[in-house]
């Protein structure tokens, strides 16, 4: 079977060493699915080309793509391509109540401010089955005033004071999302690759 990079080169996707180096990272969380997957999540298609990659990547399993933008002239097997600000979480419930009610992989690759990875953390992490991964990308944009609200605390200072004290604080989230993560939380892993980290959170 094809690599996770060799996939990649067909579809100028990011994600390979050409620009982030995540595949290389991904291969170590994803590979037990390649055959096995059920139901996957990406928040934040751009142009396309990274769901077409996970579609030739898993062999089996659906896949639900959702971008702010409309893409629905994707078009590709066992498939579903939504519109859904990832900021809004009614328009995050009407995701989950048109596609699955859990997924095995989630991965938020949107617009990338702080309020939005972190409204997107705090209501999607239910939806992951017993074992299953969500990842946040680029998080490189901590700090950024392009990308963050006056007052918001950079995602990744939120991992890194989560993984030290045990504790999950988000002014983006609210008590009830707090208490269930925290209390179904398996494990965090924060990458490093080319331009940014990467966090995987791992649930019970």
């Amino acid at each position: 079977m094809r690599t996770l990079e060799q996939i990649s080169s067909n579809y100028k996707s990011d994600k390979g060493e050409v620009y982030h180096g995540y595949l290389n990272i991904y291969e170590k969380y994803f590979s037990k699915y390649r055959t096995t997957l059920n139901n996957f999540l990406e928040i934040g298609l751009w142009e396309g080309e990274s769901i077409k990659m996970w579609r030739e990547y898993f062999e089996t399993g659906n896949l639900v793509g959702a971008d702010i933008l409309d893409l629905s002239h994707i078009n590709l097997p066992n498939t579903q391509i939504h519109i859904c600000d990832q900021s809004d979480r009614d328009q995050l419930k009407k995701l989950i109540d048109s596609s699955f009610n859990e997924f095995d992989i989630i991965i938020d690759d949107g617009g990338h401010w702080q309020h939005q990875q972190q409204i997107t953390l705090g209501f999607i992490f239910p939806y992951l089955t017993s074992g299953g991964i969500l990842v946040i990308e680029d998080l490189h944009t901590a700090n950024n005033p392009a990308y963050t609200r006056p007052g918001d605390v950079a995602t990744l200072e939120i991992l890194h004071n989560w993984k030290a004290t045990g504790k999950l604080v988000s002014d983006c989230m609210t008590k009830e999302e707090i208490d269930y993560i925290e209390a179904n939380i398996a494990d965090i892993h924060i990458e490093k690759a080319h331009v940014s980290d990467i966090a995987f959170l791992i649930k019970k």
